[in-house]
């Protein structure tokens, strides 16, 4: 697995295999957002807004690759769309443009949570039995 950093809005989280679209997006509705997927590769959405997709053939890591929509902690370094998007959510202040942190990170750690409980579900039988190694 390897995630790297797109945009100050995009991180790519991509696996060693193929994403299983039913497995990530069953835990998307169990933690209660919606799935869009009419005619393209499925878009995790949460009020409006995608906040995670899986990638598509045409993509770096094609269908082995998840896509995050994170705000970034800098006003400068959000798009117009990121800027609507998190006035909306009561993440930044428009009439003085700063941040509200406490929000920011409850929604960055609630996205990266959904694929975080992916890779647990997906991966578990690689660790199960392995509770005995120890890690550095």
């Amino acid at each position: 697995m390897s995630v790297d950093l797109i945009t100050p809005e995009i991180v790519r989280v991509t696996f060693v295999d193929k994403v299983d679209c039913d497995l990530f997006c069953g835990i998307a509705v169990k933690e209660g957002y919606s799935v869009d997927s009419q005619g393209y590769s499925p878009r995790i959405v949460d009020k409006g807004n995608i906040i995670a997709r899986i990638g598509s053939r045409s993509d770096p890591g094609a269908e082995r690759s998840v896509f995050l929509y994170l705000f970034p902690a800098s006003f400068g370094a959000m798009s117009m769309y990121m800027k609507s998007v998190a006035v909306r959510l009561g993440v930044l202040n428009p009439n003085n443009g700063r941040i509200n942190i406490e929000k920011l990170l409850k929604y960055n750690l609630r996205v990266i949570g959904l694929i975080e409980k992916y890779r647990k579900s997906r991966y578990k039988n690689l660790i199960m039995g392995n509770e005995n190694i120890k890690l550095a």
